[in-house]
């Protein structure tokens, strides 16, 4: 039996990685539709595919340079790059399809680029990727330094339209499960990459260059394979995946800023890697990446089902993830190099009593690499427990902070935006939680008064009425009145802020509450939130 088991992952070891990450997610996501109720709705499972177009299509290109036995790190600048230059366009009045292929252009031209300095200039993927990347950062801000907002219709209609689903919606009242036209667009890509990858002559060629610490591309080379184009080619790749992902994020955020996507390169990587791609190259199967992907989706969705955990939880646990998979991937690729050690050996007929050297390395890393994951559990374990446990002795004493003792989420003080907008107020406002669990409320007033209230303090302001007008033509114009805004309350994390806003004009009042943090908010909501904070006063305590 143990030798049957033994011959079957031996026979199919390159599928492990991927079917490890499938089991993984899977096994997630019935632990959290086990724990939490709400997870077991349809579009919670499918706000993982809306909120993905971005990072998916971005992973596919860079799921190519890696099996490539490349590594591309330009992939986050490209991104800031392609939402900014976009936006700037659409606001000079460029066509919107014009923009999109403009911008797919550059994305590939850039990516060209990057693969000339790796093959014809021999210069590291990591040095070349890393110096494109802080460039296109610098073309960001050499184009705007704010945030430039997107108006642009067909950017909006993208970006707002819900696809019913058959069977799970309803047609008439345009209610129901759905999905964003961007993930049609993503799983479009998806369904080239796979053919591209195992049905073409370039998809083999990739996996024919990579693994084996460069060896296989120099056997490609004596192959006749075109190696040299290939690899510029999969970087041109790479720059239309990331300029796509671009545009993907600049309709689903409706602006572009140079400062959106940090460390998205590592994002991708992570994702890349989880979805058992072998960073050496040459094995791994972009079907994978998708899992890779939808596994940081549905931590993200984990954490904030659970209420008590930062946001910042989702990096953490992705980068665990990540430390195992790639402690896996060394221990297989161990594995094969002390079985070819061994053929090699019994090729030779050198029969030898003692365990060959290979077989022994193997063991050895076997050893050091489960001895360093236990011992990171134990570290973390220790951690969590010992902040439980302080934290349970500071309340037992009563020597528990300020910040603590108040660090419960308050109840909404509708009452109180009720009478604000009684008075004539056009706007109420509440952001309520965040580490120090503040509960603040606001109410502006037509003719440019702004009051406050957080509980211990009350504070107004004056601004003009043609702020407020402004402000009011803003609100509207992003659909707060239409079916296009609409309540994503869940329940916040520790450090996250919940938000109550009631907006009166023109004979409409209409309150939608979200959490920010959250993936399934509208877009448009979060500029309203951003366009109120920059003028509301500042709070000198907190209660």
């Amino acid at each position: 039996m143990k030798r049957t088991l033994s011959l079957f992952f031996t026979n199919n070891r390159k599928f492990l990685p991927l079917s490890a990450t499938i089991l993984l997610f899977f096994l997630v996501y019935a632990i959290g539709a086990g724990v939490y109720s709400g997870m077991r709705d349809p579009q919670i499972f499918l706000n993982l595919f809306i909120s993905s177009p971005f990072l998916l299509i971005s992973a596919i290109g860079m799921t190519m340079v890696v099996i490539s036995g490349g590594i591309d790190l330009s992939v986050s600048g490209m991104v800031a790059l392609t939402t900014v230059a976009s936006a700037a366009l659409l606001r000079a009045g460029w066509d919107p399809w014009l923009v999109i292929l403009t911008m797919l252009a550059m994305g590939m031209v850039f990516g060209a680029i990057m693969g000339s300095l790796i093959t014809f200039m021999k210069v590291q993927p990591f040095i070349a990727t890393l110096a494109g990347m802080w460039f296109a950062r610098g073309m960001c801000f050499f184009i705007s330094d704010d945030a430039i907002k997107i108006t642009d219709r067909t950017f909006k209609i993208i970006g707002q339209t819900k696809i019913l689903i058959p069977g799970m919606s309803d047609v008439t009242t345009r209610t129901g499960n759905y999905i964003s036209p961007m993930v049609v667009v993503m799983m479009l890509v998806f369904v080239i990459a796979i053919f591209v990858m195992h049905f073409t002559r370039f998809g083999r060629t990739l996996y024919a260059m990579g693994g084996n610490n460069g060896a296989n591309e120099n056997s490609a080379r004596l192959m006749g394979l075109p190696v040299d184009r290939t690899k510029v080619l999969v970087y041109t790749v790479n720059g239309f995946c990331s300029a796509l992902a671009g545009i993907a994020l600049s309709i689903y955020v409706g602006s572009g800023h140079g400062l959106y996507a940090p460390g998205f390169e590592m994002t991708v990587i992570a994702a890349v890697v989880v979805g058992g791609i072998m960073l050496t190259g040459g094995e791994g199967y972009v079907f994978g990446t998708l899992f890779g992907v939808l596994i940081t989706g549905v931590i993200q969705t984990l954490i904030q089902f659970n209420g008590r955990l930062s946001s910042w939880w989702t990096n953490i646990v992705v980068g665990l993830l990540t430390l195992f998979f790639i402690g896996a991937q060394s221990l297989l690729f161990a594995r094969k190099k002390s079985q070819m050690a061994t053929q090699k050996q019994l090729s030779q007929a050198k029969r030898v009593k003692r365990t060959a050297p290979g077989v022994v390395f193997y063991k050895r890393r076997s050893f050091w690499y489960l001895s360093g994951a236990a011992s990171v559990i134990v570290v973390l374990a220790v951690v969590v427990l010992g902040n439980l446990q302080r934290t349970s002795a500071d309340e037992a004493s009563g020597n528990s902070t300020p910040v603590q003792a108040a660090c419960q989420l308050q109840a909404y003080r509708r009452e109180l935006a009720e009478s604000f907008i009684q008075q004539g107020a056009i706007l109420a406002y509440e952001r309520n939680g965040g580490a120090q669990c503040i509960d603040e409320v606001y109410a502006i007033f037509p003719d440019g008064r702004i009051a406050g209230d957080n509980g211990s303090e009350q504070i107004e302001k004056q601004v003009s009425t043609a702020d407020v007008e402004k402000l009011v033509e803003a609100i509207t114009t992003r659909g707060w009145f239409t079916n296009e805004m609409y309540d994503t309350w869940h329940t916040p994390c520790g450090q996250c802020f919940g938000y109550y806003l009631t907006v009166q004009y023109d004979g409409q009042t209409k309150t939608i509450k979200a959490v920010d943090g959250g993936t399934d908010a509208p877009s448009n909501y979060w500029q309203v939130v951003a366009l109120i904070n920059s003028i509301t006063p500042k709070f000198n305590s907190v209660p």
